[in-house]
């Protein structure tokens, strides 16, 4: 029998692989080698498993966000590029355009996506915070690459493995420079 991690592991993978339409429970019980009592076993009906496949995903990229800011090494830019060296690991493109796909009709998903974003938001700012005057200026600096990342999941073409992180490491040298208030704008 497949344990409720087995299921939501597999939930997940489908989720990635064919957007919500591939989360059918008579497919991950094939993909899995069980039948659909196995399911009926650890969730109480579809949506119950989609809740869990939804908690599990967000706590786990919240998770992984604040501990990868908390673990990394160095200062100023060097932290940053640290981050950014990071960043393959905690973003999964097919499970982002999926989640986000999904939040656009489910107020649990929008609940998820939302902490998702909330949590790399703050973690980007507070590294910004460190290398920039006020807390505003870190707030936008944090917007240009947390945006991208909404970008690139919305765009209808994959982006290219590697090419993210090449867009990161590009916004950490210069998203300081963006962040500055022009001279047409109230300090």
């Amino acid at each position: 029998m497949a344990s409720r991690d087995d299921w939501i592991t597999a939930g997940l993978e489908a989720l990635a692989e064919t957007g919500l339409p591939g989360v059918r429970i008579d497919r991950i019980a094939a993909r899995l080698g069980v039948s659909k009592g196995s399911f009926h076993h650890h969730f109480n009906g579809a949506d119950a498993y989609r809740r869990a496949m939804l908690e599990r995903y967000g706590d786990r990229a919240v998770e992984a966000m604040r501990r990868t800011v908390a673990d990394a090494p160095g200062e100023g830019l060097e932290r940053i590029e640290a981050l950014v060296g990071a960043f393959d690991g905690l973003y999964d493109a097919r499970i982002e355009t999926a989640l986000r796909a999904w939040a656009r009709h489910d107020d649990d998903a929008q609940r998820v996506v939302a902490g998702i974003d909330r949590a790399r938001l703050e973690a980007l700012q507070e590294v910004w915070t460190r290398l920039l005057p006020g807390a505003e200026t870190a707030r936008i600096a944090a917007l240009v690459p947390h945006l991208v990342v909404i970008g690139a999941s919305a765009a209808p073409w994959s982006v290219a493995d590697g090419d993210l992180a090449a867009v990161m490491r590009l916004l950490a040298r210069i998203a300081p420079a963006l962040a500055e208030p022009s001279g047409d704008e109230p300090a």
